[in-house]
């Protein structure tokens, strides 16, 4: 559900600049959450009812998109997935990192009030690169996101590749139309995980998890290279629409 327009060509010409950026995306808070143990369906009730109007009333949150992680895993076990089956994209307009702070108390306190919920994860990113590609022919879309980190000594080279190359060598897998990367802010108020991944790529698709794993093969030899990527410190997972 969306409270704002992100992007400059969509605002009124009319509008001044600073009232433009109260619609703009400033940052993008992922919160990672899980349900008590017998408590799946009152959390999913919860989850996209009273805590989801909950965030929508906050002024500095633009959108509020959840997600489910997909029971497929698209690296076929070579690395670990994060413990959390349900993602919640939140776009936020704050002028800086630190006056997330209330905001993230705010998620945080809402899960502990829950019956059903688990302690959260929040973890706060700004977009460093241009989302390429194009717009899903349904939105939302299915998402894949890769939370992945530099090589040690070669960080800068890491995201500099990443976000001006590897977003769109991505874009070569058919199912994929469109990415972008976020950078972790140095502030943070992680809540039950430390953020540990300097970068997240958030890719929408429109193909099933299966096609991705059946591109992964049929791509020519080199197409995507990971030369200064910590496979080490690195996770992948589809996520669906909730």
């Amino acid at each position: 559900m969306l409270k704002g327009i992100n992007t400059v060509e969509s605002l009124a010409s009319d509008l001044a600049p600073l009232e433009c950026l109260k619609r703009q995306r400033s940052h993008i808070l992922f919160v990672l959450s899980e349900p008590k143990p017998g408590h799946h369906s009152a959390f999913l009730e919860w989850y996209q009812g009273q805590y989801r109007r909950s965030l929508l009333e906050i002024p500095s949150v633009l959108a509020a998109q959840h997600y489910q992680q997909h029971e497929v895993d698209i690296t076929l076990g070579r690395f670990s997935r994060l413990p959390f089956r349900y993602l919640g994209l939140h776009e936020l307009v704050v002028d800086g990192a630190e006056a997330s702070a209330c905001l993230i108390d705010r998620i945080d306190l809402l899960h502990r009030e829950s019956a059903a919920a688990e302690i959260p994860a929040t973890w706060l990113y700004y977009p460093v690169s241009e989302k390429v590609g194009r717009s899903p022919s349904a939105v939302p879309s299915m998402l894949t996101l890769a939370f992945a980190n530099g090589l040690v000594g070669q960080e800068a080279e890491f995201r500099e590749w990443y976000s001006t190359r590897h977003i769109r060598h991505a874009l070569k897998i058919p199912a994929l139309v469109s990415g972008q990367c976020f950078e972790r802010t140095l502030f943070q108020k992680p809540g039950a995980l430390e953020p540990v991944f300097e970068v997240i790529a958030v890719y929408e698709q429109e193909g099933s998890p299966q096609a991705i794993i059946s591109s992964f093969s049929s791509l020519p030899a080199g197409s995507l290279d990971f030369p200064t990527l910590d496979t080490s410190r690195f996770a992948e997972s589809v996520y669906q629409p909730l």
